[in-house]
């Protein structure tokens, strides 16, 4: 059987346990599919993503700003190794998340810029389940054009995604589903080593949130906030909801860091939060098996970062969203929660209040409801998941 070098680009070892799920579900139903696949992969901690995912790094520094990126790029060799292992490779795969947008001035060329290098070397070209949007530039929506007219395979993850690519007048769009739902839930063993390196073995049971610290992100375009504020406003609102809860229902909050910076603002919550002594927060572990465990301890998801609100799906954990941006939005419509709703700019109000407490205490009544509900999308839509790898292995088996 011969060897099918796959060559991965996306937004990997920087500390975001969302994208690292991504890249493992990618992997997984890859390698049910694809003939005997060698694997490298574009990323910011090439240490770090050999040893989650078992696969050959290469180094890109494109996330720390245009100089750094240009430094790194030419005169430190990357681009150099980038070009090398693209010329050696089967298939060229664009995957993650959010990839296809401009709010950033750089990323959309830089990515796309990859892509038309390996269309130039006559590699099979995929972007493979991506979030696309908000692409709003003139710039931004002809280059989509005209590279993602000449790949071999589009899939986006959502709806929305779809749209936007087709406004920038891409064809063949095909709709399947996050690549997350492509990996495998972890079995007890594995959830009882990550619990006792979590120190979380105490037998609690909680009530987990990733609603995340900035509650902004300066990433996200948003018409309600133009530049960056304090927080310590939503923060005492976020700490007065969760303390509220944990009076009501006699359990912890766990706060879950799915992204490496939202530790600092998770403790600033606690703090904030008269029980204080009646909420834990964990330790940034990068690999989602650490968020699975977590998970298996806890009643209710509170949640705001995509991936924990996929991956407590695919454990069955309830969830009550909180939605900060349109990925999120389009998530809930996928898995029928869109009764659900609520935007994190009205936090701080007394309307956001009062349907957070109806929305939780509906969830936390109709727990097994819910729970199964959100099994049953997941099945479905690993089923989805799964058909990215199957389209991508047609093109080079």
């Amino acid at each position: 059987m011969t060897m099918t070098d796959v060559f991965i680009a996306g937004y990997y070892g920087l500390g975001n346990i969302g994208d690292e799920a991504i890249l493992a579900g990618m992997i997984t139903s890859l390698r049910k599919y694809v003939d005997d696949p060698h694997v490298s992969v574009i990323t910011n901690n090439p240490e770090e993503t050999r040893a989650l995912h078992n696969v050959t790094p290469v180094q890109q520094s494109f996330k720390k700003g245009i100089p750094r990126f240009v430094r790194s790029a030419i005169f430190e060799g990357e681009l150099a190794t980038v070009r090398r292992e693209i010329a050696n490779c089967d298939v060229f795969i664009l995957g993650g998340g959010s990839l296809l947008q401009d709010l950033r001035v750089y990323y959309l060329p830089a990515l796309l810029s990859l892509i038309r290098l390996a269309q130039r070397h006559g590699k099979k070209t995929v972007v493979y389940g991506i979030g696309a949007g908000p692409i709003d530039t003139s710039l931004g929506q002809k280059l989509c054009s005209s590279v993602l007219n000449k790949a071999d395979l589009v899939t986006v993850r959502d709806s929305m995604s779809k749209e936007v690519l087709e406004k920038c007048g891409v064809r063949d769009v095909i709709r399947t589903a996050d690549p997350a739902f492509g990996i495998e839930v972890p079995d007890q063993a594995v959830i009882g080593k990550f619990l006792r390196s979590m120190d979380v073995t105490n037998g609690d049971r909680y009530i987990a949130s990733t609603a995340y610290n900035w509650l902004h992100d300066s990433d996200i375009s948003r018409n309600a906030v133009k530049e960056a504020q304090d927080l310590l406003n939503r923060r005492e609102s976020m700490a007065s909801i969760f303390e509220s809860i944990v009076r009501e229902h006699d359990r912890k909050v766990l706060f879950i860091p799915t992204v490496k910076v939202d530790r600092e603002g998770y403790t600033v919550i606690r703090d904030l939060m008269r029980s204080s002594g009646k909420a834990d927060v964990l330790e940034y572990n990068p690999h989602f098996n650490a968020v699975f465990a977590a998970l298996s301890r806890s009643d209710i998801l509170v949640g705001m970062r995509l991936h924990s609100l996929i991956l407590a799906t695919l454990m069955g954990v309830p969830v009550v969203p909180v939605s900060y941006c349109g990925k999120v939005k389009s998530y809930l419509e996928l898995v029928s929660l869109e009764d659900l709703y609520l935007d994190v700019e009205d936090l701080g109000t007394k309307a956001f209040a009062e349907r957070f407490f109806e929305n939780f205490d509906m969830v936390w009544k109709n727990r097994t409801l819910y729970a199964a509900k959100q099994r049953q999308a997941a099945e479905q839509l690993r089923e989805k998941a799964l058909l990215n790898a199957k389209l991508a292995a047609e093109l080079v088996n």
